[in-house]
């Protein structure tokens, strides 16, 4: 069955691949293959500030909490702390979900305006995103995440990409992991996007690079999405569900 799915893959990189020669006209398969959007996410690199710590950041969220609430705020609010700082954390970023565009102007309700604990400046706007991998059923409020800066390579596109992470999905299957990945892009024709990998706890997380990463699997799988894309930074991140 392995040997099969090998096979498929392989014609379906052949086919995309030598389509421009069948007719210059003709747009390839992949190359139709757009993201089917999920939702839409706006983030802003976020700074605390200069007389500010993490403990006012804390028990300002409640207040945040109720001024959201108080002004229908319909969007999906997360906070995302490096995983890697000191207990003097400064940076964060703020990631706004929804399942339609996000009204900018509704954001300025918390990002600036309304508190004098942090400062932000937007990162992202209105990013297109497709969950393309879901071995979890739903995000607990306090999860963790690994963001990469992504860009296809010259030959590949979001479809190609697609094949290559449905056959990522198929040989997760063998192994009990908990797990979701999602592509994000600013629009169809950009050539670079993010991946970002999703785990609902540290141990998820730490169960999937134990069970995973040194596998046989792995290796083809890196392998195959090398020749996909070249990832150029990944940070990794403790979310928090806040709104």
């Amino acid at each position: 069955m392995m040997m099969k799915n090998k096979i498929l893959l392989i014609a379906l990189f052949f086919l995309a691949s030598c389509s421009r020669e069948i007719s210059d006209s003709e747009q390839n398969l992949s190359e139709l293959m757009q993201p089917n959007q999920n939702y839409y996410s706006s983030q802003f690199e976020c700074t605390l500030s200069q007389n500010n710590n993490l403990n006012d950041l804390e028990q300002y969220i409640p207040k945040l909490g109720s001024l959201l609430k108080n002004h229908s705020f319909e969007y999906q609010l997360d906070f995302y702390f490096s995983d890697n700082q000191n207990d003097e954390i400064k940076n964060f970023i703020i990631n706004v979900k929804n399942s339609v565009a996000i009204d900018q102007e509704a954001l300025k309700l918390f990002i600036n305006l309304e508190n004098t604990i942090f400062q932000c400046l937007k990162k992202n706007n209105n990013l297109v995103a497709t969950t393309l991998i879901s071995k979890t059923v739903e995000l607990s409020d306090i999860f963790y995440l690994e963001i990469l800066d992504c860009e296809f390579t010259p030959d590949s596109n979001f479809g190609t990409f697609k094949i290559a992470s449905d056959y990522f999905y198929n040989l997760l299957n063998e192994y009990d992991i908990s797990y979701k990945a999602d592509f994000l892009n600013s629009d169809p024709s950009s050539r670079n996007f993010y991946w970002y990998n999703f785990f609902n706890s540290s141990t998820d997380r730490d169960n999937f690079y134990l069970n995973w990463i040194d596998s046989g699997n792995s290796i083809e799988i890196k392998d195959l999405f090398s020749e996909q894309s070249e990832c150029f930074s990944s940070n990794s991140y403790i979310g928090y569900k806040v709104f």
